[in-house]
């Protein structure tokens, strides 16, 4: 069974519309979630209400963290103000909905969390090396996903070492990852509602458990029109101008 691996849709309906498009035309049959599913765009109730009914497996984001312990664990004013309105987005229905998601779950065979493998609850990026050397001796599968970036990412654990592969797509939008014999891979899909490429296109991975390839998507869709919701934020015009661009409006 074929598996649309997303993270990071940051309540981004117009890219999570066109991704859930996307991989049902590619034959995905299930689909899971690598966590902050909220904060940054406009549309989080319709992105909540619209995916954890489809999900098979979901993992929580720091942007969930965030929105059950803003004001007690020491976030940045920005993004707590950004929470706060999230929460009234939300309403308290959807909001409890995202509070009792576990850190790391296993699904189809590969572990999941939204950020490393070695301590999940931290939200370390898993970036370098030497962080990918961590999370594989944390991590139980052979194969493992991981968001939090927004920049799609593969590290192979193999007979040689651990090594980042670059991951180039195609024009249609698709890097195919051979998964080669005795190798250990940790995934990044990418991000579908925030990436910082410099793609602007959203970003996911469709899994089959058992099959000798793993596919990388990129899915071009209506960036302006999510570009102008983004003052329901309240967040400045930069971070519409990021999206634009596939950048990170925070410098990270």
């Amino acid at each position: 069974m074929t598996t649309a691996v997303l993270s990071d849709v940051h309540a981004n309906r117009e890219a999570l519309e066109a991704v859930l498009a996307d991989a049902r035309a590619q034959g995905a049959e299930s689909f899971v979630s690598l966590g902050d599913l909220i904060g940054f765009n406009g549309d989080p109730a319709w992105c909540v209400r619209t995916l954890l009914p489809l999900l098979a497996a979901a993992v929580q984001g720091n942007h969930e963290a965030v929105l059950q312990d803003r004001h007690s664990a020491g976030w940045p004013p920005l993004y707590t103000g950004m929470m706060d309105r999230t929460e009234e987005l939300l309403g308290p229905e959807l909001t409890q909905s995202l509070r009792d998601l576990p850190h790391r779950v296993t699904y189809g065979g590969a572990e999941l969390v939204h950020a490393s493998f070695a301590a999940p609850e931290t939200w370390q990026r898993l970036h370098t090396p030497q962080r990918a050397r961590d999370s594989f001796a944390a991590c139980s599968a052979d194969s493992g996903f991981f968001g939090h970036t927004h920049r799609p990412t593969v590290f192979e654990s193999g007979p040689g070492g651990i090594r980042a592969l670059p991951v180039t797509y195609t024009a249609e939008g698709s890097y195919r990852l051979t998964l080669r014999p005795g190798c250990r891979y940790l995934i990044n899909p990418g991000s579908v509602g925030q990436p910082r490429d410099g793609d602007p296109r959203a970003a996911y991975a469709l899994y089959t458990p058992g099959a000798p390839e793993l596919i990388l998507r990129r899915v071009p869709y209506d960036t302006r029109r999510a570009a102008a919701k983004i003052c329901r934020t309240g967040l400045p015009d930069t971070f519409a101008r990021a999206l634009l661009a596939g950048q990170s409006p925070t410098g990270d």
